[in-house]
């Protein structure tokens, strides 16, 4: 728990890097999301994006809803630390998650 406590009052550099990376797992996951979808390979299991999957406007819808949660999460990390720490957390390692399911899919 201690080292935990000091990666949070480390300062922001840490909270950059964890943001940036999960805006960067987003993004990825759009990109092979649209590869997949257009070879045929898998289809888009939200069905809100399914319509967009097949067009170039899935890669602009995330990085858009990239923005907008670093910002968000941005803004709580100003006032709890640690909460934005830990959800990032959880969304980072889910977009790893779902990253490397849609690379095994193309393997």
């Amino acid at each position: 728990m201690n080292s935990f406590k000091t990666f949070i009052t480390n300062g922001n550099y840490q909270i950059r890097i964890l943001l940036g990376a999960l805006f960067a797992a987003i993004v990825a996951d759009g990109i092979i999301t649209r590869y997949l979808v257009n070879h045929g390979l898998a289809r888009e299991g939200n069905p809100f994006l399914e319509y967009w999957a097949v067009e170039d406007k899935l890669l602009s819808i995330k990085i858009l809803g990239g923005f907008l949660a670093v910002f968000a999460l941005w803004n709580i990390y100003r006032r709890k630390p640690i909460v934005s720490v830990i959800i990032a957390s959880v969304f980072l390692l889910s977009y790893i998650g779902i990253i490397c399911w849609n690379v095994l899919i193309v393997m």
